[in-house]
């Protein structure tokens, strides 16, 4: 391969990789979606731990992960009608996207049910693996924003180790604050200057 093949690839990998930021623009839902449901998870936890509730905790989670799930499905099989053809980075996110959906489901709720570790452990496994989903995705889409709340969400991690048992899930609001809230209101703004520029 010469030089100016190898030019040519690299200007044809940039060009995928534009336009599938444009379409990426359009997934701000998905950070939403998935933000309000853990705000909401742990919201209904500590009001659950508050009134004594603690059998219902697992419950809460499982209901609204659930939710979750189901609207994630509805918005997406909408979302692809919408942009069409696949690229290969929007196939990446996709199996990135299923592959921490388990890692989610392994940490929060099958390990502990084996009971491998206690519960405890749960939000620092949890937001470790938010860290590598966001850094990644960062990484697929040369998203620097995306690349920051991966490494935030594992200062949190660590920061985690420091804080009492009882109240380390309510590290999680601010970590879906800025780590999934911030930049689905920076994708949908991209959303909306795209929209309007396609339609003058």
């Amino acid at each position: 391969m010469n030089k100016t093949d190898a030019q040519g690839e690299i200007r044809y990998i940039r060009e995928m990789i534009d336009q599938t930021r444009k379409i990426t623009a359009g997934s701000w839902m998905f950070f939403l979606i998935w933000g309000v449901i853990v705000i909401l998870a742990v919201a209904g936890m500590y009001a659950l731990v508050s009134l004594g509730k603690y059998h219902l905790i697992w419950i809460n989670w499982v209901i609204l992960m659930l939710a979750g799930v189901l609207i994630t499905i509805i918005y997406a099989r909408k979302f692809e009608r919408r942009i069409g053809a696949k690229t290969y980075p929007q196939i990446a996110t996709g199996h990135l996207s299923i592959a921490c959906g388990a890692g989610f489901i392994l940490a929060g709720f099958i390990f502990p049910l084996f009971r491998l570790y206690t519960w405890e452990l749960i939000p620092i496994l949890i937001a470790l693996i938010a860290g590598i989903y966001a850094f990644t995705l960062g990484g697929i889409f040369e998203w620097n924003l995306l690349k920051w709340c991966g490494l935030l969400w594992w200062v949190g991690s660590v920061g985690m180790i420091f804080i009492q048992e009882n109240d380390r899930a309510l590290l999680f609001i601010p970590l879906i604050l800025i780590g999934y809230i911030t930049p689905a209101l920076v994708l949908r703004s991209k959303y909306r200057k795209q929209s309007d520029q396609n339609a003058d």
